[in-house]
């Protein structure tokens, strides 16, 4: 008589990183950073932006642009620059964004 084994208890994250397998000198912090940037070019095509440029970018665009919509802008800009500063010790993230997009499109 056969016995079938008991079920994988841990946790699926565990099981997961068995699977996906990364080297030894990649951090999880790059990781987190190559998600949140492709999250970040997601959310800016689905609002309606250039789909090369991520939605920190186009704030900081559209809050130096001015007009009747610039004071909106303000409020992205300044939870995305709160929310960078605290848990990744960047200041002023969009201005930066903005910089990369400029410099990556030549």
């Amino acid at each position: 008589m056969t016995y079938q084994t008991t079920p994988d208890r841990r946790p699926l994250r565990d099981r997961l990183a068995d699977r996906i397998a990364l080297p030894p000198d990649v951090l999880d912090e790059e990781i987190t950073v190559l998600v949140l940037f492709r999250l970040s070019l997601l959310l800016n095509r689905a609002t309606g932006g250039a789909p090369d440029m991520t939605f920190s970018a186009r704030t900081a665009q559209n809050c130096q642009r001015g007009g009747w919509r610039g004071p909106l802008w303000h409020l992205p800009r300044i939870a995305i620059d709160l929310y960078c500063h605290r848990y990744r010790a960047e200041i002023a993230h969009c201005a930066t964004a903005l910089a990369n997009y400029h410099r990556r499109r030549g």
